[in-house]
């Protein structure tokens, strides 16, 4: 018996190339192992095919899952309406939503262009916004779900060089807390998860290129070692099963970064 048996999660974002290595990926597989039924969503349609592939080799669903209505750009409001609609109709309710879409470009500031501050509010910030509402609206309706949202160490703090990225992950982090407040009455819990380093295939070629970088990342964590996707199961776990009380509030896995104004070695 697991402590999701029996419930839905929609998890958009939450696939990667080999079916595991990405937080969306992950929070799907430990959703998969409580007992949920886990749906992974993206853009990228082999994406998804592989991380349903994943999931279901570990825990099979009773019907596989249509692959082409979980790909789709999470900016399409339609797309995920109809995503919804398919899932509740063939598997139940959603009862948990984890937003894990993002991207991540690097920059100084004043060179951002236009273009890549709207693509990165766009898809951190609006596409999440839209996908409370769409599936937060059905929960309200029921008076009953959980909602997680995928922050970032930079919604907490500032690191150079990825302005736009840690405006966007600061919005949701604030949204969280805002659809918190107002949705407590109808039952539904909205939290976040701000993850610190870990590798994933979003950020990789930036950790890569800069090895100096991830070195004062691992200089500013009081755990002195990177995350990994391991550590962030138990924020999951909690923030898809915690009593109505808790909600609108933003866990750090971050080794302490956030805490500490320098790591004490």
């Amino acid at each position: 018996m697991g402590l999701l048996d029996g419930r839905v999660a929609l998890v958009i974002g939450g696939t990667a190339s080999d079916g595991k290595t990405s937080i969306g990926a992950a929070i799907a597989r430990f959703l998969a192992e409580e007992g949920a039924v886990a749906l992974p969503t993206s853009r990228n349609r082999l994406k998804v095919e592989k991380t349903v592939e994943v999931l279901h080799s570990m825990r099979p669903y009773e019907s596989f899952p249509d692959i082409d209505l979980l790909s789709f750009d999470a900016r399409d409001d339609q797309a995920l309406i109809s995503c919804c609609n398919y899932i509740e109709d063939k598997f139940g309710p959603i009862s948990i939503l984890v937003n894990a879409q993002g991207i991540i470009t690097r920059y100084d500031a004043v060179a951002t262009p236009r273009d890549q501050w709207e693509s990165i509010l766009s898809v951190n910030v609006l596409s999440v916004a839209r996908s409370c509402q769409i599936v937060g609206g059905r929960m309200i309706q029921r008076r009953a779900g959980h909602i997680v949202n995928i922050a970032s160490e930079t919604s907490l703090r500032a690191i150079p060089y990825v302005s736009a990225y840690g405006t966007s992950k600061g919005a949701v982090r604030l949204l969280t807390a805002h659809l918190g407040c107002e949705w407590a009455r109808y039952n539904v819990c909205v939290n976040a998860i701000a993850p610190g380093v870990i590798v994933t295939e979003l950020n990789r070629p930036i950790l890569e290129r800069e090895p100096a970088r991830l070195e004062r990342f691992l200089q500013a964590t009081p755990a002195q070692r990177l995350g990994t996707f391991e550590d962030l199961r138990a924020a999951t776990i909690f923030l898809t099963t915690c009593t109505p009380y808790v909600t609108g509030i933003t866990v750090p896995v971050d080794g302490g970064m956030s805490a500490a104004l320098f790591a004490p070695y």
